[in-house]
């Protein structure tokens, strides 16, 4: 009767076991603990002196620029440590806000192109999504190959694809290292709708994509598997104050003609002559 008993409590076991092979890996992934410096707002500060922008990261000029790191591997590991380091540099002052990345890897091995505005994703690259309202709904998409060729537009909640079809005037420029590459961004305040003052949050995706290492994808935040939503698991920011506030403005010519006047006859009356 024991062994019985016994034979049936291991069948029970093994039944459970196969019938959900990734429950534990999903319990793993929803336990996920945040560092403290993920789990609050980062407060990034303002540069005394605008860098420029070369895609050379020169450590003297983002002297006072935050940092985010310790990406995680999202793909295809679920919130493991990534294969590769990535860092990104976060700062503004009155009229831009200044992203640098940072990635390191053999430079042997990156794929970058000299590809065509909107067509990097067959490269390496790196991207940061900003929600500057801070609503979960709609963030602006800012993507980078190696070289700092840009990708731009606006990922909506809900949608698996973002439109691309906007266009965010900004400067970037990237360049191969010894360790890597670099990319530096400067994106103009009058160039993009957002809300800033004291406690204001935006939300912060940072994501790199490795190519040569099976099309890794890396996170700053975690991306939990079991929970839906992409802009809803974001990290944020704060701090961004007193600039400058400037807008834009699309002037189109036209032109609008108008005519008053009396009819007259095309061609003058001959009377004829009587005779």
């Amino acid at each position: 009767m024991f062994v019985r008993a016994a034979i049936l409590l291991l069948l029970g076991l093994s039944i459970s076991i196969f019938a959900n092979p990734d429950k534990d890996n999903k319990n793993e992934s929803s336990k996920l603990v945040l560092p403290p410096e993920k789990a609050s707002p980062v407060k990034i500060s303002r540069l005394e002196k605008p860098p420029t922008i070369d895609g050379i990261l020169d450590p003297s000029e983002w002297v006072n620029a935050v940092v985010l790191k310790d990406f995680y591997q999202t793909y295809p590991g679920d919130n493991i440590e990534a294969s590769r380091k990535t860092e990104v540099l976060i700062s503004y002052d009155d009229k831009f806000l200044y992203i640098a990345f940072r990635a390191f890897d053999d430079p042997n091995k990156i794929s970058a192109t000299v590809a065509k505005r909107d067509d990097v994703q067959n490269d390496d690259n790196v991207r940061i999504l900003l929600d500057t309202f801070n609503d979960q709904r709609r963030a602006y998409v800012f993507v980078f190959n190696p070289f700092g060729i840009q990708q731009d537009g606006v990922r909506t909640e809900g949608q698996d694809m973002a439109d691309f079809s906007v266009d965010v005037l900004h400067e970037s420029k990237g360049t191969l290292t010894e360790f890597g590459y670099t990319v530096e961004v400067a994106i103009p305040f009058k160039s993009i709708r957002y809300e800033v003052g004291k406690g204001k949050l935006w939300g912060v995706h940072a994501l790199r994509s490795i190519k040569h290492l099976n099309s890794e994808a890396n996170s700053w935040m975690p991306l939990l598997r079991d929970k839906s939503g992409f802009l809803t698991q974001m990290g944020h920011i704060t701090g961004i104050e007193d600039i400058a506030v400037e807008r834009t403005f699309e002037f189109i010519p036209g032109l609008t003609v108008s005519e008053s006047g009396k009819r007259i006859r095309g061609f003058p009356v001959i009377k004829a002559l009587m005779t």
